[in-house]
């Protein structure tokens, strides 16, 4: 019988406690560690951050149980936005960093979702052979068990959220001041780390959707559900109003009269911006098949162009096509805005991986 890939699009998915189980989390734990623990005689170290749905806790738990039990070092962020991973994995020269998370998911979902140590999610030919680990661990666990000091052991690491608000605002080049900004964070990952960021820059912000309990993530609200910001920019007479997703690695906008702005839009907007200024490398924006026309014939007739990936595959394409195309272009659409949105090569733009 020809069992289904465990690794989706995103990761690991599925209904915490039903098809996603903390035993599960335990035994990517534990491969996470035994394959990036292989070429090193020390203790690998595997970053965990999440979102704030009510099973986060629980398979936060298992995965570190797992990576301590084959020896790993598992350094424990808390609720922090899935970009802040990325970023802090490489800061911190993590062999990988992991996300539970399901996203724009309803909070009975959950997710696990790996980065290397380089800040880019997995090639499909390492998640299968951690696939395969994860099956020699059901069927059979008879992989090495680290005993006395060499047990892994746990980190926890209250400042990385501020380590990662630090290296957002140090990304921008400019400052908000006089403006109002109504932020929708979702109930999510963003709630603690976008209200500093915009204040900090100097805009007047009204936040709504950032009362997190365990079971309001992206519950009529955040990027999957924009009325109440639409409704809050206008009634606040905001110049524009920003919405996550639960794990805040996306946004949408609205404007002054409560009107959406989509991924397709903001991405022509940096883009014009940056052609404009001679800032966007090869003048080339690479997009998936979702962009719509309108969005080439705007690149286009700004004197850019854009390079398509045949593919609708949103995460992986837009994660890896930076490292991927050989123009090093540094704008990524899959008609939304999502990590990595890169604005310079080498470099982040202030939402985004390294």
């Amino acid at each position: 019988m020809i069992m289904a890939r465990l690794f989706g699009t995103d990761g690991v998915r599925g209904e915490a406690n039903v098809n996603l189980t903390p035993e599960l989390a335990y035994r990517l734990g534990r491969a996470a560690t035994i394959y990036f623990g292989r070429d090193s005689e020390e203790q690998p170290l595997i970053l965990i951050g999440r979102d704030t749905r009510l099973s986060g806790e629980m398979f936060e738990a298992a995965l570190t149980a797992g990576i301590c039990s084959a020896g790993g070092r598992a350094m424990l962020a808390g609720v922090i936005p899935t970009p802040a991973i990325a970023y802090l994995a490489r800061r911190h020269k993590a062999k990988a960093g992991i996300v539970i998370s399901a996203s724009h998911n309803p909070f009975h979902d959950n997710g696990i979702k790996f980065f290397g140590g380089d800040g880019y999610k997995l090639p499909d030919a390492v998640e299968d052979e951690l696939e395969e680990i994860v099956h020699q661990l059901e069927n059979d666990d008879n992989l090495a068990r680290p005993t006395g000091e060499k047990i892994g052991h746990i980190e926890y690491r209250t400042d990385l959220l501020n380590q990662y608000i630090e290296f957002v605002i140090s990304t921008c080049s400019e400052r908000f001041d006089g403006m109002k900004v109504v932020l929708d964070c979702s109930n999510g990952a963003a709630y603690e780390v976008m209200p500093k960021v915009l204040r900090e820059l100097g805009a007047k912000v009204k936040v709504i959707h950032a009362l997190p309990n365990g079971v309001n993530i992206n519950d009529n609200c955040g990027s999957t559900h924009m009325e109440s910001l639409q409704k809050a920019v206008v009634e606040n007479n905001a110049d524009f109003g920003i919405a996550h997703d639960g794990d805040a690695d996306r946004c949408l906008c609205v404007d002054e009269k409560g009107q959406i702005i989509d991924g397709d839009h903001i991405l022509v907007m940096c883009a014009q911006d940056m052609i404009k200024k001679g800032t966007l490398p090869h003048k080339t924006v690479v997009s998936t098949v979702m962009a719509n026309i309108g969005f080439h014939k705007a690149i286009k007739e700004a004197g850019g162009r854009v390079r398509r990936l045949v593919t609708v595959m949103y995460s992986k394409t837009c994660s890896r096509a930076a490292t991927k195309s050989a123009a090093s272009s540094p704008v990524i659409s899959s008609s939304r805005i999502t990590a990595p949105l890169v604005t310079a090569p080498s470099r982040l733009c202030r939402f985004c991986l390294p």
